[in-house]
């Protein structure tokens, strides 16, 4: 059995959040220190590599300096900062942020911060494992050395904030086409961005966000795609619905291209109902040219179905992208499609591995080696790869290992309404054929 989880609480946890029983019933063995003075915290802080995650009241980070406490050890410490504040404090994501805080979390909402905790172990594990990898002779030699992208929190929303950011996520079923349209005539539709982070160290970084669509209903939760996308389908609007996404992204990403993010780019989806349109796809590629937006700031995400269902509208719609440098990803690609990504070599610039392979590597259903020859094939076309669903942390080195360009999934960040986005943390470690998982304990 792996060793408890060492959990840092700054100023000390309340009684009440039960932290340490609530994870123990969840299969996480923790243990807390608490600490509530200056001295305390910097004695603390000098066993850098010892803590798995830290716990902060939100009153307590500049009352104790947490974050210059941190500073002279943040090249040595693996695990992430979690603000925990009332529900009544001022303190906001932002300023969470600012602070060096990986979240923001109010004390009530249990279950999220649970959530959080657990996702921030998950990634203090792999920095730990990234890092004694990079002590270990031997075991990857081949040169030249290599890095692996670790995440903290910036926010690029600067002044493109989307609407209702800090409202809450839900998942209830929305049953018909009257009840969805109502959401959508009272103003319901909203954006979250997920980050996409790059693997690469042969490039100059940028920002890549997915843009994706939700839906709040009457209370202001935001429902999740699966719950509207199939009614808006069947009712034939998702024409609509992807020329207000797109417009709105363009607006979003020109706003923080003039705040100073100018390495910002958007992936934007659109289905193939929308491309089969010709006058939709030719205001599509209208809105994007007249955009006043850095070369290269627009992917396009289709699916492999609309080279066939829509190859007329796309092949236009492509050479506008092309006009102003901007890329078009198909976003299904599976281990069979070597030759189709070479007949479309001269449209398609980015390739995503469909969610049911990142899924079938890690679970030993689809092999390593297959993984790797199509990523070659797409790399050997000019393409950059992207994985998506990356959800833990097992399949990070098989993917390094198979020279994927990007990831995106939990967890690296869930999606946002503000536009936070990773900044670049590179692990230094010599790459080679084979990169082993972390081992599971039992």
């Amino acid at each position: 059995m792996s060793k408890a989880k060492q959990v840092l609480c700054i100023d000390p946890e309340p009684s009440d959040l039960r932290i340490a029983a609530l994870l123990n019933r969840r299969g996480i063995a923790v243990d807390l220190t608490e600490v509530s003075s200056r001295e305390s915290l910097r004695s603390a802080l000098e066993r850098a590599n010892w803590w798995d995650l830290i716990l902060c009241d939100g009153e307590s980070v500049e009352g104790l300096g947490v974050q210059t406490a941190i500073l002279p050890f943040r090249d040595e410490l693996d695990a992430s900062l979690v603000l925990v504040k009332a529900a009544e404090s001022a303190l906001s994501v932002q300023q969470g942020h600012r602070l060096g805080a990986a979240d923001l979390v109010v004390r009530d909402e249990i279950e999220h911060l649970l959530m959080v905790c657990e996702r921030e172990l998950q990634s203090c594990a792999l920095r730990k494992e990234l890092r004694a990898l990079r002590r270990t002779a031997g075991l990857l030699d081949q040169d030249p050395p290599r890095s692996v992208v670790l995440a903290t929190i910036h926010d690029l929303s600067r002044t493109a904030r989307p609407d209702d950011e800090d409202a809450a996520r839900g998942e209830s079923p929305v049953a018909d086409q009257a009840r969805v349209r109502a959401l959508i005539d009272a103003g319901g539709l909203t954006l979250e961005f997920q980050p996409i982070i790059s693997l690469s160290t042969h490039e100059e970084h940028r920002s890549m966000f997915e843009t994706l669509v939700r839906l709040k209903d009457d209370t202001g939760k935001l429902l999740m795609p699966s719950d509207f996308l199939p009614v808006l389908e069947a009712a034939g609007w998702m024409t609509k619905i992807d020329l207000w996404i797109l417009r709105r992204a363009l607006a979003t990403l020109q706003e923080m291209q003039e705040g100073g993010a100018q390495d910002a780019v958007l992936f934007i989806n659109v289905a193939t109902e929308t491309l089969n349109s010709a006058e939709t796809a030719k205001a599509l590629g209208a809105f994007i040219s007249a955009a006043r937006l850095a070369r290269g700031s627009v992917v396009i995400e289709v699916r492999k179905s609309a080279f066939t269902d829509a190859r007329a509208a796309l092949e236009r719609f492509a050479r506008s992208l092309q006009a102003k440098n901007h890329g078009l990803l198909i976003e299904d690609a599976g281990i069979d499609d070597c030759a189709f990504l070479a007949e479309h070599r001269d449209l398609i610039t980015h390739v995503k591995l469909e969610r049911a392979m990142t899924q079938g590597l890690v679970e030993r259903r689809i092999p390593q080696e297959a993984v790797n020859a199509l990523v070659q094939c797409a790399q050997k076309e000019g393409m950059r790869v992207i994985a998506l669903a990356v959800d833990n942390a097992e399949l990070l080195p098989m993917l390094f290992a198979a020279g994927v360009d990007a990831i995106q999934g939990h967890f690296v960040s869930m999606p946002y309404q503000n536009l936070m986005y990773p900044s670049i943390q590179r692990v230094e470690s010599k790459s080679g054929p084979v990169w082993q998982g972390p081992e599971r304990s039992g």
